[in-house]
């Protein structure tokens, strides 16, 4: 017997605080710690009641690895049709990422309709894959795929926090420089960092062996960083 979908009533936000993650930064929230032991998928229903209640837009998708664990949820402060214009008027927009981008005239971040999306790149028998990439959770991607990580915080960007270290990528040594999303008065935990990536570039340490002496970076003691992963 099919089991019939159970949805959530209108304004039910299942008790989750989304106000924390409404910064337009990408989050990803972790089933039994950020949203109760429920089905991700009523967790975006939950988000989307929760941008119409902030007069907001948002995309809420689950993890492609583990997607009955972890839920990305990315607010915006509109939602438009690819090719119309921000509701400032301004048709001049910086495209960020497939569904986002950036009014330079009134600084509003911007989700981009799936359909619209989809239309325009000519897919107009069929919707996008509910499960589209996580927004803008390549960095969190990237993070996990290094081992042995060795991060020292360099500064605060705006609301990011800025690390420098390195790790390994696939046997090979690499410099990391890698962004978080800033907590108040709250420090990085290494259980937090994938939740906070918000974005990571890697270099093979090859590259620079004539531009600085990696024997500095990779001769420290554990101690002696910020962040081990």
């Amino acid at each position: 017997m099919k089991l019939k979908r159970r949805y959530l009533p209108e304004g039910e936000e299942l008790g989750v605080h989304w106000e924390r993650y409404a910064d337009g930064h990408p989050w990803r929230l972790k089933r039994k710690r950020d949203f109760g032991d429920v089905n991700p998928q009523l967790v975006r229903e939950a988000a989307v009641n929760a941008a119409a209640r902030m007069g907001k837009a948002v995309q809420a998708v689950k993890d492609r690895r583990f997607p009955e664990k972890y839920m990305w949820v990315q607010f915006a402060d509109h939602e438009i049709g690819l090719g119309e214009p921000c509701p400032c008027g301004s048709r001049k927009l910086l495209r960020l990422h497939t569904y986002f981008a950036r009014c330079p005239a009134c600084h509003a971040l911007l989700l981009l309709s799936k359909s619209s999306v989809a239309l325009a790149e000519g897919d107009e028998d069929e919707q996008p894959e509910e499960e589209s990439e996580a927004p803008a959770g390549q960095a969190a991607t990237l993070l996990e795929q290094l081992e042995d990580v060795r991060l020292s915080r360099i500064r605060r960007s705006g609301e990011r926090e800025v690390y420098r270290g390195y790790g390994i990528r696939g046997g090979t040594l690499v410099m990391v420089i890698a962004e978080f999303a800033a907590a108040p008065n709250e420090p990085l935990d290494p259980e937090e960092a994938l939740d906070r990536a918000a974005d990571v570039h890697v270099v093979p340490m090859s590259q620079l062996e004539d531009l600085l002496d990696t024997s500095i970076l990779v001769g420290r003691d554990e101690a002696e960083w910020d962040l081990v992963l």
